[in-house]
């Protein structure tokens, strides 16, 4: 891989570009008209890596070489090919073609695979500039056609073991998120009902827990779209496609839940589960994802370095606790920042055992906050059909709920984390291999 262009700069300014290219001229030439505007990386990905290295690399804009080179005659059909895969597997993503025009022939074939964009490094540099700005410009001013403006919140939620409560906790969040999203909206405009509120007001939860589709059942909905149909349709997956394919709970809440059969997601990269994880993401205004026992580490590593909040779910049961470690190392092995996981005891009582902080400080960890033992009350209504506020609003688990609630509204979402999901989540030390050495 390499870096031309300032790169600590295109780095502070959140700008990544790829160019696909082993012309180490051309890339020279392009770096230099670039300069400060941004951190140019130039690489060929294998095609079969190809949507694994855009999501570590997370550019914002892809340069694509199509200058002629005598001693590779077949070097315009290579390009247009990957033009043409850049448009399948990530369509939000600009592509501009790099070429001559001494050679008629680079516009041509560019203008054949779909790239209409075309910028000659060897020209006035402020020219090169410009197209970038005005490509950018139109993206961001139009709005990915893939996404709508959400806002990029999410929240991981991982329980220690089956049964801490976890998924309770999941849509509980959810739903309670929900209702101030609609509040808020209400108080905008006349809306009747949260079904109604587009996905930028909406949350979205993606129940990836073991039980397959418990959060579902709570939630009193079934769907037969699953996350696996949604990897396996990433090039068409949209506002309009999540709006219609995703279920909708009664209180606005859009699931998307595992596979009953869940061998089927062994048909689905890791990679395409990230950018989905990804396009959701941009699409909704928040994001809540219950992973409490999925057996995939790499998978949930990345889930954790992107999401704004991680939430480790425990109870003070020794076996939940020895869990806990046994996590902790798994996630650290993923190079998960430890210091950003939060910590919530379940079923809290202190004449359990240890006490919350105690448990927090023996794992290092930053105390979220408890939630009291109310089993009776959350099975009661779980067996009608209802979420636990939708029945007691003042039951001490839901008032518990509201502080996390309260928490998470207020927390502003940074650059560098909400950036998270394009340069540096997915995969540790993104930073550093950006940089030379």
């Amino acid at each position: 891989m390499k870096a031309h262009t300032k790169e600590l700069a295109g780095l502070q300014h959140g700008d990544c570009f790829l160019f696909c290219s082993r012309a180490n001229a051309v890339a020279a030439r392009l770096g230099t008209a670039l300069g400060d505007r941004g951190l140019l990386i130039q690489e060929v990905p294998l095609y079969d890596k190809l949507a694994q290295r855009l999501t570590e690399i997370g550019p914002k804009l892809v340069f694509l070489d199509f200058t002629l080179d005598p001693l590779l005659p077949g070097k315009l059909l290579h390009t247009s090919d990957l033009a043409k895969t850049l448009a399948r597997i990530a369509p939000g993503l600009p592509r501009v073609a790099v070429g001559s025009i001494a050679e008629p022939e680079s516009a041509i074939a560019a203008l054949r695979a779909g790239v209409a964009d075309f910028i000659d490094p060897s020209g006035d540099p402020q020219e090169v500039r410009d197209v970038v700005n005005s490509v950018l410009s139109l993206s961001d001013g139009q709005g990915n056609s893939s996404t709508m403006p959400g806002t990029k919140r999410s929240v991981l939620v991982l329980g220690t073991r089956p049964g801490v409560g976890a998924s309770t906790l999941a849509v509980h969040l959810a739903g309670l998120l929900q209702d101030r999203l609609f509040e808020a909206a209400r108080a905008r405009k006349s809306t009747a009902e949260a079904t109604e509120l587009p996905l930028a007001e909406r949350v979205a939860l993606m129940d990836l827990g073991l039980p397959v589709g418990d959060c579902q059942l709570y939630m009193g909905v079934n769907s037969e779209f699953s996350f696996v149909d949604a990897a396996r349709e990433l090039h068409r997956v949209d506002a309009t496609l999540l709006d219609s394919a995703m279920v909708s709970a009664r209180n606005g809440v859009s699931m998307l839940s595992l596979p009953k059969d869940i061998d089927e997601m062994r048909s689905v990269s890791q990679s395409e589960s990230l950018m989905l994880f990804e396009r959701i993401r941009e699409t909704f205004g928040m994001l809540i994802m219950d992973a409490g026992g999925f057996s995939h580490p790499e998978f949930v590593g990345g889930l954790a370095r992107a999401s704004n909040e991680t939430w480790l779910v425990t109870d003070q049961s020794v076996g939940s606790l020895v869990s806990l470690d046994g996590q902790l190392k798994s996630l650290d092995a993923q190079h998960v920042d430890i210091s950003h996981l939060k910590l919530v005891v379940n079923r809290y009582d202190e004449r359990y055992g240890m006490t919350a902080m105690q448990i927090a400080e023996r794992f290092g960890l930053h105390l979220a906050g408890t939630l009291p033992d109310r089993a009776l009350p959350l099975i009661v209504c779980g067996n009608q059909g209802k979420l636990l506020h939708e029945m007691s609003e003042r039951d001490l688990y839901i008032r518990a709920m509201t502080t996390f609630v309260d928490a998470v509204v207020a927390e502003p979402v940074g650059v560098d984390r909400a950036r998270n999901g394009w340069l540096a989540a997915w995969l540790p030390n993104v930073h550093r291999r950006l940089t030379p050495m």
